[in-house]
């Protein structure tokens, strides 16, 4: 290069000259960091003082941390106004940010690795031992608006054990609705089998399920066949309820459901089970004899897992009831109660 060759021999200005380079190309620099003027590490207050701006984001956390509250940076922009703070928008913006502090952009979901299912069939050797959970749209057409349906269903008796219909599901609805199901306690061989929703990764739920001991295996991206049991089942309401009813308020869609779940569990029969309603099913476990032939454990090739394989033959009859000696086996919620008539049916049904 010319200007390398006559080094010491030619000033710079000609021998930039002669290689048609700019000077300012050749003394350019590159420096680390972003461009532009540095942030300002402190902040103005009202009463003519400056603090740093650790104890602005103090602050910041201090306002978020009010139960209920979920600010982004503009209402906490003018929280901090109201404090005694000269700072703009922009600036709160920047500190939220570096801080992990926006409203919705940094939420913790999860903790560590999650256990993908290795096998889409389940065959439930005693109820509770398998349950898959999904949300389901329902359409409110008097209100034109969706809400949600949260609905956990029993792999072995295909008993929905309980159910949660909101606006939104939200992950303490996904605890509400299992800690009804399964308790507080430790428990043994019990499996959810949910998808990736924000709800089920949640780190508060993942959380619960590890203390009380409970297995939690995640569906494939994308691959709803994967947990095929609880979408079978909203198949079938769709189908029965759902495209059948158009709601004119929520209220009118609770009604509906809590009385279609009473029929799908006490009077529908379900083929998948020898054309049994659930109830049966539930009831014929716990009343048989434990040398009955559906509680003897398939061959490792049947089996829903491959851990199983070594287990097989080894369930004892104590492991079956977990918390269903509590009472707490079957969610019972307030919404859950079916109408008279359809307890009447029943009653009557189960009495001849």
């Amino acid at each position: 290069m010319v200007i390398d060759k006559f080094q010491g021999q030619v000033p710079i200005g000609k021998r930039l000259a002669w290689s048609g380079l700019p000077t300012s190309s050749f003394y350019y620099q590159t420096s680390s960091g972003s461009p532009g003027r540095k942030p300002s590490e402190t902040t103005l207050k009202t009463n003519g003082t400056k603090v740093d701006n650790c104890l602005v984001v103090d602050e910041i956390k201090l306002i978020l941390g009010v139960e209920f509250l979920c600010y982004g940076y503009v209402p906490v922009t003018d929280e901090l106004f109201d404090r005694g703070y000269l700072i703009n928008h922009k600036k709160v913006y920047r500190i939220m940010r570096e801080n992990h502090l926006l409203c919705g952009k940094v939420i913790a979901t999860h903790t560590g690795k999650r256990q993908f299912i290795r096998f889409r069939k389940i065959n439930a050797q005693y109820p509770m031992q398998h349950m898959c959970m999904d949300i389901k749209y329902i359409y409110i057409k008097g209100e034109r608006k969706f809400t949600y349906l949260l609905s956990l269903i029993d792999i072995y008796s295909r008993k929905i054990m309980g159910y949660v219909l909101k606006p939104s599901i939200k992950q303490h609805d996904v605890i509400w609705l299992l800690s009804g199901v399964i308790g507080t306690d430790q428990t043994t061989s019990i499996t959810i089998r949910n998808d990736n929703g924000s709800q089920f990764i949640a780190k508060s739920v993942r959380k619960y399920l590890e203390e009380i001991k409970v297995n939690q295996e995640f569906s494939h991206i994308a691959t709803p066949e994967d947990n095929s049991y609880i979408e079978a089942f909203h198949s079938i309401l769709e189908r029965e309820l759902t495209s059948r009813y158009e709601f004119d308020s929520t209220f009118h869609a609770e009604m509906k459901i809590a009385q279609y779940m009473f029929t799908y569990n006490n009077i529908r029969k379900h083929g998948s089970i020898g054309l049994k309603t659930p109830h049966q099913a539930w009831n014929e476990y716990f009343s048989s004899p434990p040398t009955d032939s559906h509680r003897t454990a398939p061959e490792p090739v049947d089996l829903s897992r491959l851990a199983d394989s070594k287990n097989k033959n080894s369930i004892p009859k104590s492991a079956m009831h977990f918390n269903l000696e509590k009472s707490i086996g079957s969610a019972i919620f307030g919404y859950l109660l079916a109408s008279e008539s359809i307890r009447n049916f029943i009653s009557k049904n189960l009495s001849t």
